[in-house]
C-alpha cells in the first residue's frame, strides 16, 4: 500500500512522542508496519530493540505477517522463537514473557513480587473458587448474602486501578466493601502461598518488575523503540508500564482513536489521553483522517453522528471512494417483520452470504433474526457467541419443560436434578441409574422409594427429595397455566436468577435474564391454549427449529454478533438492527452523559463496518418482557446527515410476500388480513377443542384466537400445516386446535 502524505509524516517520525489519531480503517495498521519497516531497513535500528503492542492476537499476527514480508525475515509463530525480530504481541503475552524471564535472571526475594518461576494462572473459575472458599472457610459467610462473582468484580476492579489490597481499606465505605476488604486480604495470601496469579495480576506484576530500578533500565535499554496500537483502550496498569518503559528514550509512538472507545466497562481509561499529552507536550501529533473502506454516503451518516459528542479530538473522517448507495432505513411494523425484511434482502441481493454482516446491541435480539434466516434456509453463524437456543440457561429451561412434559424422560430429568446445583452428586445419580437398570423402574418411581436405596447417604436423600417435591409441584402446575408463565415458576421455584447473580458478573446476568425473559417471549404465543397443549406445542416447535439449526461447513454464511464485538471486522453489506430508544441506546444510558457518548461511539463503530451498504432497522412495536412495546426510534436516527439516509419502500417486501397467496385474493377473498395479530395477550386458559376433522380441507381459512387468520396449507389426518403471512408455518393438532373455520 502506497501511504498517503500523513501516513508518511507518521512512518517517518521515529525518533520522538508521537500520536497518531487515526479514525476507522484509515490505514493504521499499514502505517505501523511501513514504520517498522522503515525503521529496520533505513534507520538500521536493531529489530528485537522495537516492542509494538497490540490488544488482540488476530491483529498481533496480521502485524507480524506484514513486516516480516517487508523485512524478510520469518515471523515466529510464537514468542520464545522471535529471535531477529519486534516483539510484536499483546500486552498479557509479552509480559508473561518478561515476567518469566526476569524471574529465571533473579530471586524473589530481589524482585519482591512474591512469585516464583514456575508460576501458575489462575482463570476465572479458579479465581471463584478460591473467593467461595474464603467466604465460607475462613469468613464464615453466606455466598448467596456476599456472591463471589461479585466480589471478584470489586477486585478485579481493584487491581485495574492499582489499589493494593492493604490500601483497599481506605475504600470501605460500606458492608460489602468491608467484606472485599477481608476476603481481598486473604486473596492475595493464597496467591502468593500457592504461587499463583490471576489475569489481572499479570500486568500489575509487570508494572512491580519495572519500579525495580535496575529492571526498568535494563528492559529500556533493550526496547528502545515502543508502538501502542488502540491506546484509547489501556487501563491504569498499561498506561503506567508504557510511560515507564519510555521515560529514557521517549521514543513512544500511540494509535488512538476516541471514536472507538467502547470498552470502559473492560477498565479502559480515556482519560490516559490526556496523561499522555501532559507526559509529552512536545508530541507529533499526526491525524489519519482518510477512511479506505467505506463509501461517501457511510462516512458523512457516521461522521454526523459522532459529531454531536462532546468529549471527542475534533476531526473530519473523508474517503476517495464511491458516493456509494444512500443508507436504507427500515421502519418496520414490527420485530417479527424487521427480521423478516433483512433476511428477504439477503436472499435478493445473494451473490455471497459472506458479504452481510448483522449487528444488535445485545444477544438476546439474535433470536428473531436466527428463526427468519432459517426458514430461508440460509446459513448463519453467530460470532463470539452462542445461538439462542443453545445458550445454557435455555437450554436448561428446555431441560425443565421437556422433563415435566414426560416424566419417563431420564436424560432430561438427569440434567435438571442438580441444576441449579442442590449437592446431589455424580455418585447419587450413579446409584439411581444402578437400580434403575437393575429393577426396569422409572426414575419417578425410584424417586419416590427412595427410603429403600440405602446407598443413598442422608444429605443426598435429602436434596433428592427436596427436588422430588419442586418436580411435582411444577408438573402440578403445568396442568393449571400456559407454558410462558411454567417458564416463569421454574425460574422462580428453582431460584435461577439469583442462581446465575451470584455466579456471574453484573452484565453477564443481565444478558442471560434478557435471554430468559426472551424465551417468555417467544412461549407467550401459545397464551390461547389449554396449558398442557400449549407446553406440547412449544417444545415442539422449538424441536422443529433446533433440528434446522445444524452446523454448517461451509465458509458461506451470514454473520450475526453484537457491535462490541464487531469493532475490527468489515463487511460489504452490513445490517444495524434495533434502532430505538431504550434499547440503542441501552436504557441504563439515556440518563447518563458519558455513557450516552460511549453508546453514540457504539453507533459510530457499527455504521463503519460497511464498506458498500448499510441498513439500519428499527420495530415500531416489539415484543418483549411478555407486551408488546412502542419504542421511538433511537435518537441517532436524527443525528445522521438527512442527506445520506432514505426510507426503504417495504412495500414491495409485504406485496411480494403475499404473493403465494394471490389466488385466494382472486377468489374473494379480499377480506383476509396476514397481520391480524390480536394483541390482547392476557393468559386465557382455554378448554381443548373437540373440532370435526372432516370439517377442514387444505386452503381452508381459519382464525385462531391468539394468532387471528390463518390458512391451512396441508392436511394429514389430524395434522395440519396453517400458514400465517408470508413465511411462518406451524404445525397443529386440528381437532383439539382452538380454531374455527371462517
Amino acid at each position: 500500500m502506497q501511504l498517503n502524505p500523513k501516513q508518511e509524516e507518521a512512518k517517518n517520525k521515529v525518533e520522538w512522542p508521537l500520536l497518531i489519531i487515526a479514525w476507522a480503517w484509515s490505514g493504521k495498521t499499514a502505517t505501523l508496519t511501513q514504520r517498522v519497516n522503515y525503521m529496520i531497513t533505513e534507520k538500521n535500528i536493531p529489530a528485537n530493540s522495537i516492542m509494538m503492542v497490540t490488544f488482540t492476537n488476530k491483529a498481533a499476527r496480521e502485524m507480524r505477517e506484514r513486516v516480516s514480508a517487508r523485512i524478510w525475515v520469518e515471523a515466529p509463530r510464537w514468542l520464545y522463537q522471535r529471535a531477529n525480530f519486534p516483539l510484536i504481541w499483546t500486552f498479557h503475552s509479552i509480559w508473561i514473557f518478561i515476567l518469566k524471564e526476569v524471574l529465571n535472571n533473579f530471586s524473589a526475594d530481589e524482585l519482591n513480587i512474591w512469585l516464583r518461576k514456575d508460576f501458575v494462572i489462575y482463570d476465572e473459575s479458579d479465581k471463584l473458587s478460591v473467593l467461595k472458599w474464603i467466604l465460607k472457610n475462613e469468613l464464615l459467610l453466606d455466598e448467596k448474602e456476599f456472591p463471589a462473582r461479585q466480589i471478584a468484580f470489586y477486585i478485579s476492579n481493584a487491581k485495574n486501578a492499582l489499589v493494593t489490597a492493604a490500601w483497599y481499606e481506605k475504600e470501605v465505605d460500606s458492608a460489602l466493601k468491608e467484606v472485599v476488604y477481608k476476603v481481598y486480604l486473604r486473596y492475595e495470601k493464597h496467591l502468593a502461598t500457592n504461587n499463583a496469579m490471576d489475569f489481572d495480576d499479570i500486568l500489575v506484576k509487570a508494572l512491580a518488575v519495572l519500579k525495580i530500578p535496575k529492571l526498568l533500565e535494563m528492559y529500556q535499554e533493550r526496547y528502545k523503540y515502543l508502538m501502542v496500537d488502540e491506546y484509547q483502550d489501556t487501563n491504569a496498569p498499561q498506561y503506567e508500564i508504557v510511560r515507564l518503559l519510555a521515560l529514557k528514550y521517549r521514543n513512544l509512538a500511540v494509535v488512538w482513536d476516541d471514536a472507538q472507545s467502547i470498552y470502559s466497562w473492560r477498565w479502559a481509561d480515556m482519560t490516559n489521553i490526556i496523561n499522555f499529552r501532559k507526559d509529552y507536550p512536545d508530541a507529533l501529533i499526526v491525524k489519519l483522517e482518510q477512511n479506505y473502506r467505506s463509501t461517501k454516503t457511510i462516512i458523512a451518516g457516521a461522521n454526523g453522528v459522532i459529531a454531536k459528542n462532546n468529549s471527542w479530538i475534533k476531526k473530519e473522517l473523508w474517503t476517495d471512494n464511491t458516493q456509494g448507495e444512500k443508507i436504507q432505513y427500515i421502519e418496520a411494523p414490527d420485530d417479527k417483520t424487521e427480521a423478516s425484511i433483512i433476511v428477504s434482502i439477503i436472499k435478493d441481493k445473494w451473490e455471497k452470504y459472506s458479504d452481510n454482516l448483522i449487528l444488535y446491541r445485545t444477544n438476546a435480539q439474535s433470536r428473531q433474526l436466527e428463526e427468519a434466516l432459517m426458514m430461508k434456509s440460509i446459513p448463519y453463524r453467530v460470532v463470539w457467541g452462542q445461538k439462542f437456543y443453545d445458550r445454557k440457561e435455555i437450554k436448561d429451561l428446555l431441560w425443565y419443560l421437556r422433563a415435566i412434559h414426560n416424566g419417563n424422560d431420564v436424560v432430561n430429568m438427569k440434567r435438571i436434578i442438580n441444576t441449579p446445583p442442590r449437592k446431589i452428586w455424580a455418585k447419587s445419580i450413579e446409584t439411581l441409574d444402578k437400580y434403575k437398570e437393575s429393577f426396569e423402574v422409572s426414575y419417578p418411581s425410584l424417586i419416590e422409594n427412595l427410603d429403600e436405596i440405602e446407598e443413598i447417604k442422608p444429605a443426598a436423600r435429602k436434596a433428592i427429595v427436596w427436588f422430588w417435591e419442586l418436580y411435582t409441584s411444577l408438573v402440578h402446575a403445568s396442568t393449571q397455566i400456559v407454558v410462558s408463565e411454567l417458564i416463569s415458576q421454574i425460574r422462580k421455584y428453582c431460584e435461577y436468577d439469583e442462581y446465575i447473580t451470584n455466579w456471574l458478573s453484573q452484565e453477564e446476568a443481565t444478558a442471560k435474564k434478557e435471554n430468559m425473559d426472551e424465551l417468555i417471549t417467544v412461549a407467550s404465543q401459545y397464551n390461547g391454549m389449554e396449558p398442557r397443549e400449549s407446553l406440547s406445542q412449544f417444545l415442539e416447535e422449538v424441536a422443529l427449529i433446533t433440528d434446522m439449526d445444524t452446523k454448517d461447513d461451509r465458509e458461506e454464511y451470514v454473520t450475526l454478533m453484537t457491535i462490541h464485538t464487531s469493532k475490527w471486522l468489515e463487511e460489504k453489506r452490513v445490517f444495524l438492527t434495533g434502532l430505538e430508544e431504550n434499547i440503542f441506546p441501552s436504557f441504563r444510558s439515556v440518563w447518563d452523559t458519558h455513557a450516552l457518548e460511549e453508546e453514540r461511539r457504539l453507533m459510530y463503530v457499527a455504521m463503519t463496518r460497511a464498506r458498500e451498504e448499510l441498513y439500519i432497522s428499527r420495530a415500531k412495536e416489539r415484543f418483549v418482557f411478555w407486551d408488546y412495546s412502542h419504542n421511538p426510534a433511537s435518537r441517532f436516527m436524527k443525528e445522521i446527515q438527512a442527506e445520506t439516509i432514505e426510507n426503504y419502500d417495504i412495500s414491495d417486501f409485504v406485496k411480494s410476500s403475499n404473493s403465494l397467496f394471490n389466488s385466494l385474493w382472486n377468489s374473494g377473498w379480499s377480506d383476509f388480513s396476514f397481520w391480524s395479530i390480536s394483541k390482547d395477550i392476557t393468559p386465557k386458559v382455554k378448554p381443548v377443542a373437540n373440532n370435526n376433522v372432516s370439517d377442514f380441507a387444505r386452503w381452508d381459512k381459519v382464525n385462531h384466537p391468539k394468532f387471528g387468520s390463518w390458512i391451512i396449507t396441508s392436511l394429514n389426518g389430524e395434522l395440519a400445516e396453517i400458514a400465517f403471512s408470508w413465511n411462518w408455518i406451524k404445525k397443529m393438532n386440528i381437532r383439539i386446535a382452538p380454531v374455527r373455520k371462517v
